[in-house]
């Protein structure tokens, strides 16, 4: 689970973003944020994941405090968070088995390992018959799998997705979001999902609003 206590957050361009927020992320079931755009819902995440600083505050990740303060640290709690972006960021110069397996290559994992794990996630994402292809012979639903390979082959505790289904149209936003709320439970990882489409959260869903500074769980006043 993800805990926010008392934390206060600046956005890059030093505008406060979060006003001392204690939060629960629980790790039952994935985890919605909303909010109008430019609310800071990107920002929170980048937060968890080291790129923005906590003014003040501690954000906890399962009883650990995520300090970002030493290359070393920094290195540490990003092997433990997997990142879904909106725009997918893959390495166009590398085939859909390269940008999957890169992370496992930086570890020294044994070939062997890399090629079994690499192929057993891709086919459980529907991506099998592409990990010869090129991004730009992707499709952008395919492309957004990919970056869901790239972000669970490291084995996280936490999964954070910025608005993932931003770039595709609402039928595969709907199976791209499905297939991130499927894995993270049959997978026991926690998981926060930015959606700007309350539309596309399944029913009984974690849902919290970033709204003047606050993360408000839906139903809280």
């Amino acid at each position: 689970m993800i805990q926010f206590r008392d934390v206060t957050i600046h956005s890059l361009a030093k505008k406060e973003v979060l006003t001392k927020v204690t939060q629960l992320f629980p790790d039952d079931k994935p985890s919605y944020i909303i909010g109008k755009s430019g609310a800071g819902k990107s920002t929170l995440l980048k937060a968890i994941f080291g790129e923005v600083p906590v003014a003040s505050g501690e954000i906890i990740l399962n009883d650990e405090e995520l300090n970002y303060d030493t290359l070393p640290d920094t290195l540490s709690n990003r092997r433990k968070i997997g990142f879904i972006f909106q725009d997918f960021r893959l390495i166009e110069s590398f085939t859909v088995f390269e940008n999957i397996a890169y992370v496992l290559h930086i570890k020294n994992e044994p070939v062997e390992k890399i090629r079994y794990e690499v192929e057993q996630l891709a086919f459980e994402l529907g991506i099998e018959e592409k990990l010869a292809d090129y991004c730009h012979q992707l499709s952008g639903g395919e492309q957004q799998r990919v970056a869901i390979a790239r972000a669970l082959i490291k084995q996280p505790q936490v999964i954070l997705a910025d608005e993932p289904t931003g770039n595709l149209d609402p039928l595969r936003g709907k199976e791209i979001i499905q297939l991130i709320n499927s894995l993270s439970l049959q997978k026991k990882i926690t998981t926060l999902i930015v959606t700007h489409d309350y539309t596309l959260i399944p029913e009984n869903s974690n849902v919290y609003q970033l709204e003047n500074q606050q993360v408000l769980k839906l139903g809280e006043q």
